[in-house]
């Protein structure tokens, strides 16, 4: 017989199986699915068993080694599965295998004890709702009553704790939890009691989407709004929302999503009835009924034109300064840029000081006086001249945490006893002084260290240069930080948004919620953008900066004869540079395509056979520009 065997190492997506014998001793016990031991490359590493043919050509090949586990670890149908989405996500079928895997520890695989897998009747209609709620105790309701096997997917770690919180009593005892912070001993451990169903609710993060369940009976994406959802950040870039669609089919399973802040693509699904709701819509089919006790806690819009901003002075308004100085509970400043200032421009060139890689603006950090990238390890010394026409008359743009923290300082002097902290990604957090009162500035990473409780004052700042980043999921994504604010804050806390554009949409709906949606709908729906029509995008990078943009205009030009022949539905948008342009030491370029099809997924099967082997995939991506 002939093994064919997916090796659970790195490999170039073209390579999915290998071929392997089996001697007499083993023959019999072979089954598709085993985890087994096998030779490659000079060494023995693990695999899984795909397929297993007869050898009618007597070919002479590798033997294997031995089988780790009778009882296999996964079904046909999953390894199925796990092969269909390497073909979308330009991967080999090991990268996913290895997802789906616990630790491959020898000592204690020898040891692992696997349950055979009892399967359930399929149901004839899984169901697909979407669970709204608008207070904490609503989104307790939402798991009051999950059934035997369920599977809570949440965007990030500090949510699993969250949502334990909002459990049963009855039901603690069935939780397991699985995260890429878990430790080997603890994967191991728990992916056991998933695979052997000793335990029935799994919460976990996206990649728990992979596990080889025996069964599901339901699934849960909660703050489904959340771009955490899709792994940006490494390869294979999946977006949780399409991949339990996939999950939906194999285990014929009750899908819901749930949010405080429904994401605009299920907004339209659920008015096109696609997706039901938990609560009724409306004559007007408006998802958001106003009520007039909402209108005295709404955020204040303050209008903030100020002529000494280039000087980098009064980043807030009169009205805030004296609210900042008043307050006597914590505070959260948040705007999205760390460094001091975001741009450094010359009044008298109009030279601005960039990355000579990215061609972006440099940021400025004052503690070091250095201008830095924030994308390459570019940095150069700060200079009170115009490196181009050495002018004096330089001026430092926008501003960031550093910056005002600096001027909040000066703003303060004495009269404060707050704890002054500036929060990021990076930041240590046992900075927090829970004893005293906190004024805490950051960026989106700040939310999961905020004490909703204790906080009285919340500011919004320059949410403008959000507003300007031109990006299609940008209006969203600032709509979705405001309302992630006004879920958790307390009823009587002040929270404050500083603009120049208040006559913006996203401040004309706050009052209005089904407003923001379909109007920027109606703007996706213009361009043909998701969710009118399936966008994925593919993406080269090379050393060198003409080699890439080469290679994209090439591909993309031949693409119009490909396109015709696999679907009409398909349209290219591009090629484009992609911003910033060099990103981990290379260049990138990009094209994207537009699919109007009822399964994009096929399609792009299809054309990824035409897509040369270097190149990069994302699929329902969250930005068309960043590589």
């Amino acid at each position: 017989m002939i093994l064919k065997i997916i090796p659970l190492t790195r490999l170039p997506r073209a390579f999915s199986t290998f071929d392997y014998l089996t001697n007499e001793e083993l023959e019999t016990s072979v089954e598709i699915g085993q985890l087994v031991k096998i030779p490659f490359r000079n060494k023995e590493i693990f695999g899984v068993i795909f397929a297993i043919e007869k050898n009618t050509k007597n070919e002479k090949l590798k033997n294997l080694i031995d089988i780790v586990n009778k009882t296999p670890i996964f079904n046909p149908k999953q390894l199925q599965l796990y092969t269909q989405l390497a073909e979308i996500y330009l991967v080999s079928p090991s990268v996913f295998l290895k997802m789906a895997l616990l630790p491959l520890q020898k000592r204690k695989l020898t040891k692992m004890l696997l349950k055979k897998e009892k399967l359930n009747n399929k149901k004839e209609k899984p169901t697909q709702e979407y669970y709204f709620y608008t207070s904490q105790d609503e989104h307790q309701k939402l798991y009051k009553n999950l059934k035997n096997t369920t599977l809570i997917i949440v965007p990030e770690v500090w949510q699993i704790e969250e949502t334990k919180k909002y459990l049963p009593t009855n039901l603690q005892i069935k939780i397991v939890t699985w995260y890429a912070e878990l430790s080997n001993k603890e994967k191991f451990e728990n992916w056991l009691q998933i695979k052997n169903n000793e335990k029935n609710i799994i919460i976990g993060t996206r990649n728990a989407l992979f596990l080889p369940f025996n069964n599901l009976d339901q699934i849960i994406i909660d703050y489904e709004h959340d771009e955490n959802l899709k792994s940006w950040d490494s390869a294979p870039k999946f977006h949780s929302k399409d991949i339990v669609k996939f999950l939906q089919k194999l285990y014929s399973c009750d899908l819901t999503f749930a949010s405080f802040s429904p994401s605009f693509e299920k907004y339209y699904e659920i008015n096109k009835g696609n997706v039901k709701l938990n609560k009724k819509l409306n004559k007007d089919k408006l998802l958001f009924k106003r009520k007039k006790t909402d209108e005295k806690s709404l955020a204040i819009v303050v209008n903030f034109a100020n002529t000494n901003f280039v000087q980098n002075k009064n980043i807030f308004s009169l009205d805030l300064e004296d609210e900042l100085k008043n307050s006597e509970e914590d505070i959260f400043i948040y705007l999205n840029r760390k460094g001091y200032a975001t741009s450094t421009i010359c009044q008298n060139c109009n030279f601005v000081e960039s990355d000579p890689l990215t061609g972006l603006p440099l940021i400025y950090k004052k503690e070091q006086n250095i201008l830095y990238s924030a994308y390459s390890n570019f940095t150069k010394p700060a200079s009170s001249t115009c490196s181009k026409c050495h002018s004096v008359l330089t001026r430092m743009y926008g501003y960031g945490t550093e910056l005002v923290e600096s001027e909040l300082k000066k703003l303060l002097n004495t009269k404060t006893t707050h704890n002054i902290i500036n929060i990021d990604k990076d930041t240590d957090l046992r900075q927090l002084d829970e004893k005293k009162q906190n004024i805490i500035i950051g960026t989106i990473a700040a939310f999961k260290s905020i004490d909703w409780k204790k906080t009285g004052l919340i500011i919004f700042l320059d949410i403008d240069r959000q507003l300007a980043i031109p990006e299609y999921l940008a209006v969203e994504n600032i709509w979705h930080n405001i309302q992630e604010i006004e879920y958790y804050r307390k009823k009587d806390s002040k929270f404050y948004i500083q603009s120049n554009k208040t006559e913006h949409v996203v401040f004309k709906s706050l009052g209005e919620k089904d407003r923001i949606y379909r109007t920027d709908l109606g703007s996706r729906q213009s361009l043909g953008l998701f969710p009118y029509k399936y966008v994925v995008k593919y993406y080269y990078g090379a050393d060198n900066e003409g080699q890439s943009k080469f290679q994209i205009e090439q591909t993309t030009k031949n693409f119009g004869s490909v396109l015709t022949k696999i679907s009409k539905n398909v349209t290219i948008l591009g090629p484009y540079e992609m911003q910033p342009k060099y990103f981990r030491r290379r260049y990138w370029y990009s094209f994207a395509l537009k699919i109007a099809d009822k399964n994009p997924f096929l399609i792009i099967r299809q054309i990824n056979q035409q897509i040369p082997g270097n190149y990069k995939i994302d699929p329902n991506p969250i930005s068309l520009l960043s590589p």
